[in-house]
């Protein structure tokens, strides 16, 4: 099975994973550290928690051990192994702070360096292909622990109409010869940022995630007609009004409007969209393995800086 395949496999499994995942224990403040998929997971409970809980990069708590005063620390890894995590997690111990890890392998060092193991369960196909079930049990570990949100009585239903979306979308991008802008504002920045993520590492394609506002500050200036943009918002917001004036210049932009009635049921829907969206581009180019395992030179570079 290729990477693309085994891709589309575990974007399919979810449901099942999402509806056994549930985490008791909840914490007032946490402090949510990690890097990649890890700390999009992370910035997703930031918003869903209201601020009540935040969110790092790991080297942001090595450098400044303050941000952890009077919080909880979760420390989010889901190979465990991660070096930056591992310095994160010594320094919550010297600074006598309660840490968590929450990770796939709780016979990682990062967990045995903590006070306690949130373990993520989730299917795979066993094929190294890009964060798909793993960020969205990520997320769903992060979202529980810092809030006392009800999860979607209807996954099903979020996830087939992100399907939806994410086939009218592709018709519109999938032959973009330059650069993503992935604009989203709130809740819907998370997503942006894990969207972004997902283009780099299975298609190989550079991509920018931003506020709308943020976008149109300095970004805007620097697009051209071979980019495309995506532009997520709910219902008539300025962010329709903004993909039609980029359309009206004769831009490449496409405007998502997600359904979803409530914070927990944005962020896992424009989660399944982008997931949708990406691998839908990947088929229609063809692709049998994602970019990143294509370019073994620098996925070595990759795993020597993150892993040590």
């Amino acid at each position: 099975m290729n990477s693309i395949e085994a891709m589309e496999k575990e974007i399919e499994h979810q449901l099942h994973d999402l509806k056994n995942f549930e985490i008791e224990r909840k914490f007032d403040k946490c402090l949510f550290v990690g890097s990649g998929d890890s700390y999009v997971a992370s910035l997703a409970a930031e918003y869903a928690s209201g601020y009540s809980s935040r969110c790092c990069y790991p080297m942001q708590l090595v450098l400044n051990p303050v941000l952890a005063d009077n919080r909880t620390v979760c420390i989010v890894s889901i190979s465990g192994k991660t070096r930056a995590n591992l310095l994160a997690a010594q320094v919550a111990k010297r600074h006598h702070v309660f840490a968590l890890a929450v990770t796939a392998n709780p016979g990682s060092l990062l967990a045995s360096a903590c006070d306690q193991v949130v373990e993520l369960k989730y299917s795979s196909e066993g094929v190294a292909t890009a964060g798909t079930a793993s960020f969205a049990s990520s997320m769903a570990a992060c979202v529980q622990l810092a809030t006392k949100l009800r999860f979607p009585a209807d996954m099903a239903g979020l996830f087939a109409e992100a399907k939806i979306l994410a086939k009218r979308i592709a018709r519109k991008i999938s032959s973009c010869k330059g650069s993503y802008f992935i604009l989203g504002s709130g809740p819907l920045f998370p997503s942006a940022v894990y969207g972004s993520l997902k283009f780099h590492e299975v298609l190989g394609a550079k991509a920018f995630p931003y506020c709308a506002e943020e976008f149109c500050h300095s970004p805007l200036f620097s697009i051209g007609t071979k980019d495309s943009m995506i532009i997520m918002g709910r219902g008539n917001d300025n962010n329709k009004v903004l993909d039609a004036k980029l359309r009206g210049r004769g831009f490449t932009s496409a405007y998502v409007n997600f359904g979803a009635k409530n914070v927990i049921e944005l962020l896992f829907e424009s989660t399944f969209f982008l997931q949708h969206l990406i691998l839908r581009i990947a088929l229609e180019r063809k692709l049998t393995e994602c970019f990143f395992i294509r370019k073994q030179a620098l996925l070595k570079m990759s795993s020597d800086f993150i892993y040590g």
